[in-house]
Order: structure tokens, then sequence, then C-alpha cells
């Protein structure tokens, strides 16, 4: 009896749902197990969910936390570990697999920055209280800090980039560099974040347009170097 039950408590942990889309434009899917579903605003994210957007597509989730994940267009993004008790232990764990992502951290960044990760095809992403993006095309990464600091881990190096950097990597280069218009565009980014996670708080509908001011990519077509330019 009970071993039935701790297998229905390690179960119902598993399938615990971690946060929820709160804003959605255009086209996204939701990957579960076997399942492909269509993203819909106020749909619960689970562990282990895959988040997949089509073009000019949009997704924002809150997580329990209060962690804000705002995935952008032609992107995938995996949820793979996730657990909130306002203690150290707390964790989560996520993926980029390609597309653009960007991360404001929630309470985890505060109890637990050790234990927040977010992996890309080449890289792991720690955090000590932050905002941040990456952009992932091919074998080439962008990562980008706009508050706080992350520490990314490339081939066993690990690179520190504080707020208002960004670094670039690809198989034969690494560059840490400053971003363009740094202090103009993260003021009034902080500003429409932090009015979308009051409003998820209050219940209060969110305006598409807040969204699309903060994630949206460039629809100009691809640079030279197969990357389109990112607009925050």
């Amino acid at each position: 009896m009970v071993k039935l039950f701790l297998l229905f408590l390690l179960c119902a942990t598993v399938w615990a749902d971690i946060g929820n889309i709160v804003a959605l434009k255009g086209d996204a899917s939701l990957k579960r197990s076997e399942q492909l579903l269509k993203a819909k605003s106020g749909m619960e994210i689970l562990s282990g969910d895959e988040i997949i957007t089509q073009a000019k597509a949009r997704v924002q989730v809150l997580l329990m936390d209060d962690t804000v994940l705002t995935i952008g267009p032609d992107s995938s993004f995996e949820f793979e570990a996730f657990s909130f008790d306002g203690s150290s232990k707390s964790k989560v764990f996520m993926k980029a697999n390609r597309g653009f992502f960007r991360s404001v951290t929630g309470k985890i960044g505060k109890v637990a920055p050790e234990r927040f990760k977010v992996h890309t095809a080449s890289a792991t992403i720690g955090i000590r209280g932050t905002d941040f993006s990456g952009n992932i095309a091919g074998n080439r990464e962008i990562i980008k800090c706009y508050s706080g600091g992350i520490s990314v881990e490339y081939k066993g190096i690990l690179h520190d980039v504080a707020a208002g950097m960004m670094i670039e990597l690809t198989p034969s280069h690494i560059e840490v560099k400053e971003m363009d218009t740094f202090k103009e565009q993260r003021t009034e980014n902080e500003n429409t974040m932090n009015d979308i996670v009051e409003a998820q708080q209050n219940k209060v509908e969110i305006p598409m347009e807040d969204i699309a001011n903060i994630t949206q990519e460039s629809e100009a077509p691809a640079t030279p170097d197969g990357i389109n330019k990112l607009i925050y």
C-alpha cells in the first residue's frame, strides 16, 4: 500500500503543471510525449513539454515561480525538469533546440540560481538573477544578457557574460562583446516585462503588442551569415 502511495505521489509530481501559456500569437504546437497538441492561451505546461512555433508566431509562458519565458518564431523550446518549493532544492532545466527565446528568471533564480539551467545545442547557460535571450540557428548561437549576469559553458570552458554583453558561438569562433544600444532597449523592455508579470498575477489580459515589442524578430531577409537580426 505504501509503495502504491509513493508511486502515486511520483506520478503526480511528474505530471503536475509547472506553468501556463499566458499569451499566444500565430500558430504553435505543444509536443507532449507522442502527442502534438495545438497550443492555446491558458494551456497548462508540464515537465517534458516542448513548444514548437511556426513562422511569425510567439508564445509566452509563465512558470509557477514567476519565471517568464518568451519563445519566438520558428523555434523549439523544451521544459525538461521543474520543481519549486521555495527552497534551495528548487530547480528548472530547459532546452532551446532552435530559434529565439528570452527568459526573465523568477523565484528559483533567487533561491537556487545554480539550479536554473538552459541548454542549447552546444552550450549550457547558468544565471545570477537574470534577463537573457538566445538565438540558435544552425551551428551559430548568440546569447545576450540584459540584466544580472550569466555564465555560458562551451566546450568545457566557462565564459562570464555581464549585463549589456553578448556571446557569439560557432565551431571556430567565440566572441564576447557589448550589445548595441543596450541601455535604451533594456529600460523599455524591463518596464514591459514587469507590466506583463503584474498583469498575469492580477489576471489582467495582456495586449499582444507588448509581447511583440519584446520578442519580435526582424521581418527583414536573413543577414548574409544566415541569422535574422533581433529587435528587442
